[in-house]
């Protein structure tokens, strides 16, 4: 999420995927049980198979999310690596040349930026779509509601054919979950504030318009939204409020540290 890419440590997971190199910090952790804390406090639950239930499904929906971006970089001659760490992911596009071989790092417009900033969430939402789509082809119900940024949901299968399961109540978390962390991943990053995907778009359209001081202007314009999201999710969603909160702070001491110059960058 953040552009700062984590120090490399002896216990990274390192692997290629598709061809885009991956790396995984062991900070990553952080992540599922923090968004997870609840469910592992159920006296329901068993804790151990619910917290490694929650690694692999915020690992997927990461990576997914991230695949996106890769793969639009790889699709404007980019190559780049993806490494997710403890507030979620970055792809990072290589800086020794392009996918085909050539040492000349190829020129991507702002246009193309726009595109690859978008394509993350595309991929996560049609996951979730696919998530959605499974629920309701084994006969479930999805419950829905707003609270706050986020839309709060909900899976159903008492009708489902694993209603009379005894792993009804796993299989329901899991569903649940899953479609919890790819709609919340991706509506998250669609807000206008930097670094998130929609910052990194709205950041591109202020450069169209004013290509000397359009990211002053974008910081600006993250600092306001960002304050506006965290009062507005105040009452509903503490993480959301002091989240933004925390973009807002982060936002304004880079504007005060920019001297005039111009900079750039991509998020999660």
């Amino acid at each position: 999420m953040f552009l700062a890419e984590p120090g490399r440590t002896a216990y990274d997971l390192n692997f290629s995927l598709f061809g885009f190199p991956v790396r995984v910090h062991p900070a990553f952790l952080i992540l599922p049980l923090l968004l997870g804390a609840g469910l592992l406090q159920d006296e329901n639950t068993n804790a151990g198979v619910m917290l490694v239930l929650l690694i692999i499904i915020f690992f997927v929906s990461i990576l997914v999310h991230e695949l996106g971006h890769a793969v639009a970089f790889k699709y404007y001659g980019q190559g780049s690596r993806i490494v997710i760490y403890w507030m979620g992911g970055l792809a990072i596009p290589d800086q020794a040349g392009n996918v085909w071989g050539s040492p000349r790092r190829p020129s991507i417009g702002s246009n193309q930026q726009i595109i690859i900033s978008l394509a993350g969430p595309v991929f996560g939402f049609i996951l979730a779509g696919l998530i959605i789509g499974l629920i309701y082809l084994i006969g479930g119900e999805i419950n829905y509601r707003q609270n706050g940024l986020l839309p709060s949901l909900g899976v159903d299968l008492r009708n489902s054919i694993f209603a009379e399961s005894a792993q009804v109540r796993t299989i329901d978390t899991v569903l649940f979950v899953s479609l919890f962390a790819n709609v919340f991943i991706n509506v998250l990053n669609l807000a206008p504030v930097y670094p998130l995907d929609g910052g990194q778009v709205a950041r591109q359209i202020f450069l169209k318009f004013d290509s000397y001081n359009g990211i002053r202007y974008s910081m600006m314009f993250s600092i306001v939204f960002a304050i506006v999201i965290a009062l507005f999710n105040f009452q509903h969603d503490r993480f959301i409020a002091l989240f933004f909160g925390f973009m807002a702070w982060s936002n304004y001491t880079t504007l005060q540290q920019m001297s005039g110059g111009m900079g750039g960058g991509r998020s999660w």
